[in-house]
């Protein structure tokens, strides 16, 4: 019983993160697109770190890699959470973006 319990709080919170990201992420570009003081300039001009854009899917990757260190720590309920919520960012933004990418060269 002990078993079932431990598998049904991981899938719960692994489709907690999932869901998280996958919101969080719509409601971010939704509100980019929608708004047009911030999409001219936060969408438009992307900010750039040596002629290079790093896109938003890029914190999707934080997260999971921050997932790595709650686990390192022992910290699983945390790191399953932030895994599935980076995995839930980087699976939307491809979605919308229509290709899975991280960080490309600014074309001028």
């Amino acid at each position: 019983m002990k078993l079932l319990n431990r598998l049904m709080d991981i899938l719960f919170l692994s489709c907690t993160g999932f869901a998280w990201g996958i919101i969080v992420t719509w409601l971010f570009e939704l509100v980019l697109k929608t708004n047009k003081k911030l999409r001219d300039r936060y969408y438009r001009r992307h900010a750039t770190l040596f002629g290079y854009h790093a896109h938003h899917s890029t914190y999707g990757l934080l997260a999971f890699m921050i997932s790595i260190i709650f686990f390192l720590y022992g910290q699983t309920t945390y790191s399953i959470f932030t895994f599935w919520l980076g995995i839930g960012i980087i699976l939307m933004h491809t979605l919308s973006d229509g290709r899975f990418v991280f960080i490309e060269k600014q074309r001028l």
